[in-house]
């Protein structure tokens, strides 16, 4: 690849100078400095091979200054938010926006999470306002997501609320289908993010509103009722058991009269 020149096979962005990737990068810039530092020198000081100690040494100076300009490429692409690297904006910004230096823990690869800080800088510029907090809601839930001030239903005469619930706001966040697995994540890491972006004097209440979708199974749009039922018995069918316990005992073991009906008796008188 030209060098200064981004690459576009390149795999991995971040400020990390080690791994597979970069020592091949490394390798590869490397000998291309050694070679055109050996054909500034003299016909009689140019080897075919690394051996000699001259060509040792030139081979230890290509290897740093390759490091050197690998350097440069990355710091040059941090001149611009839309190419900044991962990491930079995580140390630069994401570190020092964020209350204690607790970023949200989410699964993100390196475009996802660039893409997050880049959307988070464009919303905290925006202001505290409504349309901030929405958005910031939205970084995580797709769906409507509507952001309430409690002023404005006390206006509207909504009962319930006094004059504590002045500085406060009501976030509803519809999710539509199934329960996100997630949920809980979302919620720490949504809440990091409005501590950073809601106004500093205010209290806020998030409500996740499930909505489930039905398809109906009516051409007209009717909903069909239908019961089933099912009655199953544990007992096998097995008349030679006796079910009432020890037979001729009651339940204090004691021997009870056994009632005898249908026995012929005639022969004993």
């Amino acid at each position: 690849m030209a060098r200064f020149l981004p690459d576009p096979n390149r795999l991995n962005y971040n400020i990390q100078q080690k791994g597979k990737e970069y020592n091949l990068r490394l390798s590869q810039r490397a000998q291309a400095v050694f070679n055109t530092l050996l054909h500034l020198l003299p016909s009689n000081w140019i080897s075919s091979v690394q051996g000699p100690n001259y060509s040792n040494e030139l081979k230890a100076v290509a290897v740093e200054l390759a490091r050197l300009e690998l350097a440069l490429e990355d710091i040059d692409r941090d001149h611009g938010f839309s190419q900044t690297r991962t990491d930079f904006l995580y140390s630069m910004v994401g570190y020092m926006v964020f209350l204690n230096g607790q970023l949200p823990n989410l699964d993100y690869d390196d475009e996802q999470f660039r893409t997050f800080f880049l959307n988070l800088i464009r919303i905290y510029f925006q202001g505290s306002i409504p349309a901030s907090i929405e958005d910031a809601v939205k970084l995580f839930l797709t769906g409507t997501v509507k952001v309430t001030e409690n002023f404005m239903l006390v206006r509207q005469g909504a009962s319930g609320l006094d004059i504590s619930d002045e500085f406060g706001f009501q976030i509803d966040a519809l999710c539509v289908g199934s329960f996100p697995p997630d949920l809980f994540s979302i919620d720490n890491a949504l809440r990091m993010v409005l501590d950073i972006i809601r106004p500093a004097h205010t209290l806020f209440r998030i409500r996740f509103v499930f909505e489930d979708k039905y398809t109906p199974n009516d051409p007209l749009g009717k909903i069909l009722d239908a019961m089933r039922w099912q009655m199953r018995d544990y007992h096998y069918d097995d008349f030679r058991s006796y079910w009432a316990g020890i037979r001729d005992r009651d339940r204090l073991g004691r021997k009870v009269n056994r009632q005898v009906t249908g026995e012929q008796h005639s022969g004993d008188f």
